[in-house]
């Protein structure tokens, strides 16, 4: 990996838990001051509906979340590893989709 490399990583957290209520603002303030303090800076994505089966039941979402720019390199990896176990126990999930890609600014 380059040093100058980057990578655009994004993060879907629900709006609400599994029993229906609402998850605290303040998860995802807390959530934002991490990841702006950690990266730099981040985007908040607008609210969308996803769909997703764990042991042949459906389930529907609705998410929000974040997106930033970091460096691609290990460090990177190894924080998003850890902060997804963080996620998970924070908004009370099964799991938390983390995905990242190859950037280039132009």
């Amino acid at each position: 990996m380059s040093q100058n490399e980057e990578i655009e990583i994004r993060i879907l957290l629900p709006l609400k838990y599994n029993d229906g209520t609402d998850v605290e603002p303040a998860r995802f303030l807390k959530t934002r001051k991490e990841l702006t303090a950690r990266f730099g800076g981040c985007t908040a994505l607008m609210p969308t509906e996803g769909f997703w089966i764990n042991k042949d039941k459906e389930y529907s979402d609705i998410n929000s979340g974040f997106y930033v720019v970091a460096p691609k390199n290990q460090s990177t990896f190894d924080f998003l590893k850890e902060y997804k176990e963080i996620l998970k126990e924070r908004f009370k999930q099964i799991d938390i989709l983390v995905t990242w890609q190859d950037i280039r600014r132009i």
